[in-house]
């Protein structure tokens, strides 16, 4: 029997160190060694991710089938690399909860996994690092409990970290956006909404430093449950801390659509156009306490044409509801990040026949 255990031993040791056996690790639902597992540039069969290991991708990655990313699982990306999912049978499912959120990173962050690239503390991780994750024109993807860090490589202005796409039914859902950069200007943001229609959705979600948080487009819900601060350190925030309306690319404008965010502002104007006429019969909602800021990069200012008149914009004249200059610190702060301005004119908000509103809460309209 004495010649028997080590073999035994042996064994046991073995079994350990190549499967998902209990220990402690974080941000592992299940307590086990983690392996890396090298990614290649595409998956084309239905494919789960498990939080047993870490997926390094040194590619690329085009998903042509389900992927499942479970709670806790770590994905890390080299630089310039990221996914996307392809339309027609590429679908996203990650499936983190609220203790074991699945971490989309840069392959320089040891805060997660830790130093899988094997250099030390020779480098940190940094915005931009990689590039990121995009649903293209497919459908039904969801992303549930995840943080989403260092990413937005691209130019200076198109710098983003998710791209939600123009497909039917995405979700980002409880999720952390940080660190990313979020693009220069208002033309792109670490959360890309531009082109979606009203099916897709981003609820519970924290943004903090990134550059632009969020873009939206005009069929875009968006709703008081997103935090624009750290929840840790209230007072970092981004660096234009607001959300960016793209007037132009959505396919269609939703027939009625809600804005209730009242952390910061919503800004219109800028690089999409300079003007955001309301299809007939169209209806936006807005809660107590919204500021819209107009931006004002073209002669003439940013301006609304509402054919129906201003029953399209219900609660206008709601309590604290203000139309102002995006140059404005004085309600929702600092929204363009850059110390302090003299608010800059916008047009105004007009109805047919070149009538202008002169609502009381309208400030540094030209008419």
């Amino acid at each position: 029997m004495k010649k028997t255990i080590p073999i035994l031993l042996a064994v046991v040791i073995l079994l350990f160190n190549n499967s998902c056996k209990k220990t402690t690790k974080e941000n592992t639902p299940y307590a086990c060694i983690k392996q890396i597992v090298e990614v290649g540039s595409s998956i084309t069969v239905a494919t789960t991710w498990d939080s047993c290991h870490i997926y390094h991708c040194a590619n690329f990655l085009g998903i042509s089938a389900m992927l499942t990313i479970e709670a806790g699982t770590i994905v890390k990306f080299d630089a310039q690399k990221g996914m996307v999912v392809n339309a027609g049978s590429g679908m996203l499912a990650v499936n983190g909860n609220a203790a074991h959120p699945v971490i989309f990173t840069s392959s320089k962050d040891d805060a997660y996994g830790g130093d899988t690239n094997g250099d030390g503390n020779a480098t940190a991780p940094q915005k931009g690092d990689w590039q990121f994750i995009s649903f293209g024109s497919s459908s039904n993807n969801s992303l549930n409990y995840c943080k989403i860090l260092y990413a937005g490589y691209a130019t200076a202005t198109y710098e983003q970290a998710l791209n939600v796409g123009g497909g039917e039914n995405n979700s980002i859902t409880n999720s952390v956006f940080a660190h990313n950069a979020g693009g220069t200007d208002s033309k792109f943001a670490a959360l890309n909404m531009s082109w979606c229609p009203q099916s897709s959705v981003a609820t519970g979600n924290t943004f903090f430093d990134n550059g632009h948080p969020v873009i939206i487009g005009i069929s875009t819900d968006f709703d008081d449950s997103n935090v624009f601060h750290n929840p840790d350190n209230s007072v970092e925030t981004n660096a234009a801390n607001g959300i960016f309306v793209d007037c132009v690319h959505a396919q269609d404008q939703a027939t009625l659509m809600t804005w209730s965010v009242t952390e910061v502002a919503f800004v219109l104007g800028g690089w999409s156009g300079n003007s955001w006429s309301f299809d007939a019969g169209k209806t936006l909602i807005l809660g107590n306490n919204v500021v819209i800021k107009f931006a004002r990069y073209t002669t003439p200012g940013f301006s609304i044409l509402l054919p129906d008149g201003d029953v399209q914009i219900q609660n206008y004249d709601g309590t604290d509801v203000q139309f102002t200059s995006y140059g404005d610190d004085t309600v929702k702060g600092d929204t363009n990040g850059d110390g302090s301005t003299t608010p800059e004119l916008w047009s105004g908000i007009s109805y047919p026949g070149i009538n202008w509103y002169a609502w009381s809460n309208i400030y540094y309209a030209e008419h």
